[in-house]
């Protein structure tokens, strides 16, 4: 399909939601090198569920502090301004997508019951390899598949027409997808990235997750949350909308340098950790 038709497609979807107005704040504040914690910690705390969400991601096993964060400014001071932007973002998202059924509403919480242990498996490789930036990798793993959220909210017709390839004649969905809409998940979710004003990294990520030494630069991250997505299926957690597992890019594998004994460890912490962080 040629870019000039797939952002025609795109176009045709009116509904497509922009971030709380809050987080977008938070973003331009981030952005700016004058903003102090104060500045951050002011705009948090006039949102009475984002601070509650905050605090109690700040004090869950994800972060494993030893004592208790009580506020948002020393939260800040503690995770650094990166982090407060993903993970306020990442508690924001669910809400986006609203549900048109009771099927569509089952099908979305499989979805991101697969993007949140994609999203734990991302970290956790990311920890084995001692990325500095686990937090964006964590938000990387969970917006992996966000295109096919929008295919499913905003675009149903079209993707049970996905769903029934899927199903029929045994695709994986990103086959289907190119069949029915001309286009993916990753290319979808790359332009819902870019709306949102999200970091380049990010949005690279999120569009190469399938291929990911075509994100260049960011090669290694979307390395990563290339495999944690095979991981979280191979855990059968949640459901990425076919029953299959990717294959592997071997020179992905090759770029991560991962040993083959650390796998064991890798899934027992994902399923760990999963656990815990599925209760938010």
């Amino acid at each position: 399909m040629a870019a000039a038709d797939f952002r025609r497609l795109v176009a045709k979807v009116e509904d497509l939601p922009t971030l709380p107005r809050t987080v977008l704040r938070i973003t331009e504040l981030i952005n700016d090198p004058r903003t102090a914690a104060k500045d951050l910690a002011r705009i948090i705390t006039d949102d009475q569920v984002l601070t509650a969400r905050l605090l109690k991601l700040v004090n869950s096993s994800f972060y494993g502090f030893s004592q208790k964060v009580s506020t948002v400014t020393g939260a800040i001071v503690l995770i650094g301004f990166d982090a407060i932007r993903n993970l306020l973002l990442t508690t924001s998202v669910f809400d986006l997508f609203p549900a048109r059924s009771a099927r569509s509403r089952r099908d979305q919480e499989l979805l991101w019951d697969h993007s949140l242990a994609c999203a734990v498996g991302a970290k956790v490789i990311g920890g084995v390899l001692r990325h500095e930036k686990l937090e964006e990798l964590f938000v990387a793993g969970l917006l992996h598949d966000i295109g096919k959220i929008v295919e499913m909210t905003l675009l149903p017709a079209e993707f049970e027409r996905i769903a029934a390839a899927v199903r029929g004649r045994g695709l994986l969905v990103s086959a289907a997808e190119a069949e029915v809409l001309g286009c993916t998940h990753a290319e979808i979710g790359q332009l819902l990235a870019e709306r949102w004003n999200l970091p380049v990294k990010l949005a690279a990520v999120i569009a190469r997750h399938h291929s990911p030494l075509e994100a260049g630069a960011f090669a290694t991250e979307a390395s990563i949350v290339h495999l944690a997505d095979i991981l979280a299926r191979a855990l059968s957690i949640g459901s990425g909308g076919d029953e299959k597992v990717p294959p592997l890019d071997h020179a992905a594998w090759e770029l991560l340098r991962l040993r083959s004994d650390s796998l064991d460890e890798i899934l027992g912490a994902m399923l760990d950790e999963f656990e815990d962080i599925s209760s938010f």
